[in-house]
């Protein structure tokens, strides 16, 4: 009778469809919980079929929960009538209606990552993207099940606390979702005023050491005639100056955090929000912390951001919050188990937090069995599986861009970029991200090593950092735009341990050229080229002209200190050679050496020594001066080591030219490295398998349909002929019978003649036993028990074989006689 009342006054039947859909809406908004069932949630079948039962049927337990769970709500609301409606039930993505616990399925993941909160965290956040709700003060309709979430990779803020939540408790965290209320830029996911956390920190600060102490002996400065007045006047005027900038930075400082300071918020303090909270009980977690799932950070309970909260729940039971949140969150208490701070929605509390009456002691579960309480369904959701594939595309569609304030965060899964690049972050100079600064790139995979890139583009300044496994051990190249070639601005670091000469760093430049060395054999540790600016030189080639070089070395504790050189100079320009010595103990001043060479029509074959050309410095005026043969060597060796060191400066030039020869291929082109395991990845590696596998089966077909013919070697001694004569088939056959006999007796032979060798062995040691037996250590005869048992045991198998032999003749004898009969080529026979 109803249905022919709407259709006589509506015929279409709309307003009767507005209705039911206004009063959906109403009691989505009240937080209803629906006591009906329909059979069939999702017109087609075929992706009804798709889903499991669990999500298209409450089990009669999930029945029963959600009338529990109805009555409970109403009871709530009934006794505080200004709060706001439980989030307690949502429809799942079948569209039906499920308890919001019910939608936590812990999941242990073997991984290493998953096995603390920040990996969880942060696999979470970064493999969905945000999903902000339709309406901020309300709670969502909808819930889907973690797996449909990873599946889409995308969900809301409720749905990203349960996959959350159920990634920590199935790594033993005890962590809850939480619903509240958060301020606006946590709710829209608005990071434009945070610094990002990522950005690293350039700003190098070079701390001086001063040493507080006073020395023992200490020069007195000189009367000061100047007026403290005068002085009194300049320190006020410098002290004025900085008050000055103080208030400057000052009101600076307050412009821009004016400026940065969010615009006001109309519905401040509604805005429906979701997080995980993780309570201190097990993993080591020393306090209670909030985790924000969009981000994967940590956040302190006094976050000013969480304005609220009221409710949570985990798999296991719902608790509602009593306590006062007009402070915020930094003065709630998590003691689930004060009735006054929490309202659970299931009697009792689980068995991992109850405790018997008589103390602390854990409740039996013969107890908890008997009080018969409501227990939390098992979770409806299937079990959480990460493919090889999802973790490492670990971002929707390999990537993922967040913007912080006055900078911007792009991650990349690996191999996503064909450059190798998995992180860029860009600093910028402007709010809106126009003007970079900065750029930090981050890399994997990459067969040249390259691990970090850092560019200042106001500087133009570049440097590149590598891992170990280069062929040249270049750690760290930095560089500016625009110097090209060897003889531009840059600064080489390398890993000087994997170097035959030490090289730890090299500084380029257009007029100079700076070596460093660690743990070299000659203790050389400094070298400094100087060369001639290009244009002035007379005759100039490839390689500039040098004018002069330093060398420094570390002592030598092998040698005396006043002939141990600390400090040499070669002026190739002036022909000048200067040596200093190193200090002796107690000594304050260094012997010094100064040679000038000789002219170059003196420097033949045979060198000439000139005394007048050398002067020196003894740091004992007692001693007698050096004699002149030693000078002389002295000489010969600096002049040998200045044109090895020339040598050695051209070859590191040659050497950076390689360098960067290499380096241009190689951004060019950059290949990357993977893993013979990665099957995924390794197209090579794809492909030989797949060959490989073509290879086994077209062999396997081979063998199947060729088979194994006996007969072949007699037939090829009469010439493999087509036909073959009653006599001839007679003579193949007496053949086959002949060898088949010799086989066996040749067996049988083998085996016997080993049989009674091991039966000699066995016979001789006991004759040896029974000769020595008075005589023997309790250890050889052990030895003799367990050689004897070997050998016996030998015996045993020779046996069963020889006996086996005997059994299987006759049978192996017919079967042969069946495989003739059964050859169509020997059929004459048996006609």
């Amino acid at each position: 009778m109803q249905q022919e009342k709407v259709t006589e006054y509506d015929p279409c039947g709309r307003c009767k469809k507005i209705k039911e859909k206004h009063l959906k809406r109403i009691a989505s908004k009240l937080g209803h919980i629906k006591l009906y069932w329909p059979q069939q949630l999702i017109p087609d079948i075929d992706q009804w079929k798709h889903y499991p039962l669990s999500y298209v049927q409450n089990s009669n337990k999930e029945k029963l929960l959600l009338w529990y769970t109805e009555n409970f709500r109403r009871q709530y609301h009934f006794v505080h009538k200004d709060r706001r409606p439980l989030f307690l039930a949502a429809q799942n993505e079948c569209g039906l209606q499920k308890m919001v616990c019910t939608a936590i399925r812990p999941t242990s993941v073997r991984l290493p990552e998953f096995k603390t909160w920040e990996g969880c965290a942060n696999f979470v956040a970064d493999h969905l993207n945000y999903e902000p709700l339709e309406k901020s003060q309300l709670l969502p309709d909808r819930l889907s099940s973690p797996t449909a979430v990873m599946e889409r990779q995308m969900g809301n803020i409720f749905e990203y606390s349960t996959l959350l939540c159920s990634f920590l408790i199935g790594s033993g965290y005890d962590a809850y979702v939480v619903s509240g209320y958060a301020t606006r830029e946590f709710c829209d996911f608005d990071q434009t005023r945070v610094v990002c956390p990522y950005l690293p920190n350039c700003t190098k600060i070079e701390s001086e050491t001063e040493d507080d102490a006073e020395p023992k002996y200490v020069i007195k400065s000189p009367l000061n005639f100047c007026s403290k007045f005068l002085l009194e006047m300049e320190m006020k005027k410098v002290r004025e100056k900085e008050e000055e900038q103080r208030k400057k930075e000052e009101e600076e400082r307050q412009a821009i955090e004016e400026f940065e300071k969010p615009p006001p918020d109309d519905i401040f303090g509604t805005r429906v929000h979701s997080w995980v909270v993780v309570l201190p009980t097990c993993m080591d977690v020393q306090e209670t912390f909030f985790i924000d799932p969009l981000t994967g950070n940590k956040c302190d309970l006094s976050n000013p951001n969480y304005l609220g909260l009221e409710s949570m729940w985990n798999h296991a039971n719902y608790w509602v919050n009593l306590q006062n949140c007009s402070e915020g969150c930094k003065k709630l208490k998590f003691e689930l188990t004060d009735l006054k701070c929490w309202e659970h929605l299931l009697p009792g509390e689980p068995w991992q937090a109850r405790k018997s009456d008589h103390g602390d002691e854990e409740v039996s579960a013969d107890t908890i069995l008997a009080e018969k309480h409501l227990d939390m369904p098992a979770s409806w959701v299937e079990r959480l599986e990460i493919s090889n594939v999802a973790y490492e595309n670990r971002f929707p569609e390999g990537s993922k861009t967040v913007l912080y304030k006055k900078s911007k965060l792009e991650k990349f899964a690996p191999y996503v970029q064909e450059d190798g690049l998995v992180t860029r972050i860009t600093a910028y100079a402007d709010y809106d991200w126009i003007r970079p600064e900065f750029v930090y790139e981050y890399y994997s995979n990459r067969v040249d090593c390259l691990l970090e890139v850092r560019r200042n583009l106001i500087s133009n300044c570049t440097v590149e950092v590598f891992k170990r496994g280069r062929g040249d051990c270049l750690r760290e190249h930095s560089f500016f735009l625009g110097w090209n070639g060897v003889e531009g601005k840059r600064t080489m670091l390398f890993y000087h341990m994997a170097r035959h000469d030490g090289l730890e760093k090299l500084e380029m430049d257009p007029l100079y050229l700076v070596q460093h060395f660690q743990d070299r054999i000659d203790f050389l540790c400094y070298r400094k080229v100087d060369y001639q600016p290009r244009g002035q030189g007379q005759m100039e080639g490839p390689n500039r002209n040098v004018l002069k070089l330093v060398e420094e070395f570390h002592r030598n504790p092998k040698k005396n200190a006043d002939s141990d050189v600390a400090r040499r100079t070669f002026a190739v320009t002036d022909n000048h050679i200067l040596l200093k010595f190193h200090y002796a103990p107690g000594k304050v001043t260094a012997a010094t050496r100064e040679f000038i060479k000789p002219p170059l029509t003196e420097m033949t074959d045979r060198l000439t020594f000139n005394p007048d050309l050398t002067v020196g410095y003894q740091t004992d005026p007692t001693d007698l001066p050096p004699k002149h043969p030693y000078l002389f060597q002295l000489l010969e060796e600096q002049m040998k080591a200045e044109g090895d060191s020339i040598l050695s400066a051209r070859q590191i030039e040659e050497e950076v030219s390689t360098i960067l020869q290499q380096r241009s291929i190689e951004l060019c082109e950059p290949q990357l490295d993977v893993s013979i395991f990665n099957m995924e990845k390794n197209e090579l590696a794809k492909e030989n398998m797949k060959n490989r596998d073509k290879q086994i089966r077209a062999q396997d077909a081979r063998e199947v349909e060729t088979g194994v013919d006996f007969l072949a070697p007699y037939f090829a001694r009469i010439g493999n002929p087509e036909t073959v004569s009653q006599r001839q088939a007679l003579q193949i056959r007496e053949d086959c019978i002949a060898d088949f006999r010799q086989q066996l007796v040749s067996r049988i032979s083998k085996i016997q003649g080993y049989f009674d060798e091991v039966g000699g062995e066995i016979e001789a040691k006991n004759k040896w036993y029974e000769k020595e037996k008075d005589k023997l250590s309790n250890a050889k005869e052990d030895t003799y028990l367990k050689a004897v048992a070997e050998k016996s045991f030998l015996l045993h198998v020779l046996e069963i074989r020889l006996a086996r032999l005997h059994d299987l003749s006759s049978a192996r004898y017919w079967a042969l006689e069946a495989f003739f009969r059964a050859d169509r080529r020997l059929s004459v026979l048996y006609c």
